[in-house]
């Protein structure tokens, strides 16, 4: 009976560690904030481990968490997803409230900690923007905390090669009220660098600008490959947290 009474209990504060990452169904957040990490054959092994270290950095960082915990509900719902082409979403972690540092704490390791993608290591040339936006947009129907605001992180080197037309599904969220961001990676030692996909003509944040980005206040910050993915994307959150504080002017940071 003893050991029945442990594991019962076991059980509960598994049960109870759960429910404290994941929000209440119908909590109010600050933003319900998509992840969307591009992992295609463009993305290194190397590279793909910055991308994870950088994300989950940067949603611990002190200054992130401040603004977070600085809000009107002084928390958000995060959700990681990497992606590559039309078939190919990865759920790195479901959706997290994130509050205070213990609680982006946990929420970066689990980024770190996810598992990695089955299609990693496989050829994968096409890259779907479009379909991660999409996927994002289902995912923000079904989230368990509600938000006036939503948004999706887009980070990737190359623009989208496969599926449907990404200025066509951008404008389908921006009609629902969700803001894209982005985050171009122009990196000089892509496996592609003869090709428009990762160098478009007008190049890849002019790309992002005229065909991915929208709604509100909406951005394109620039990494100047993978080495600084992690300072940029954590410069891009404070960016896009800042304006939750209340009387503060948001304005669109330059390029």
């Amino acid at each position: 009976m003893r050991e029945v009474s442990v594991l019962r209990r076991g059980v509960m504060g598994l049960g109870l560690a759960l429910c404290a990452a994941m929000p209440a169904r119908g909590e109010p957040v600050d933003i319900l904030l998509c992840l969307a990490a591009d992992v295609s054959e463009s993305v290194t092994a190397s590279e793909y481990d910055l991308q994870k270290e950088g994300h989950a950095s940067a949603i611990e960082d002190p200054d992130v968490v401040d603004l977070i915990a600085s809000g009107p509900h002084g928390r958000i719902a995060v959700l990681y997803v990497e992606w590559a082409d039309q078939e190919q979403q990865h759920e790195g972690i479901d959706w997290q409230v994130v509050g205070d540092l213990p609680s982006a704490r946990d929420v970066a390791q689990k980024i770190r900690t996810a598992a990695t993608p089955p299609w990693i290591g496989r050829k994968v040339r096409n890259t779907s923007i479009s379909e991660v936006v999409q996927y994002c947009l289902r995912r923000f129907a079904t989230a368990p905390a509600v938000s006036r605001r939503r948004v999706i992180d887009i980070s990737s080197d190359g623009t989208n090669n496969v599926g449907a037309r990404i200025d066509h599904v951008r404008d389908l969220a921006v009609s629902q009220g969700v803001v894209i961001n982005a985050l171009a990676i122009e990196d000089s030692l892509s496996p592609f660098p003869d090709g428009t996909h990762t160098r478009p003509i007008g190049g890849l944040v002019s790309y992002f600008e005229a065909n991915v980005v929208g709604g509100p206040g909406a951005f394109v910050e620039v990494a100047k490959g993978y080495a600084s993915f992690g300072d940029m994307i954590r410069k891009k959150f404070i960016l896009e947290l800042a304006e939750l504080q209340e009387g503060r002017t948001w304005v669109r940071p330059p390029l």
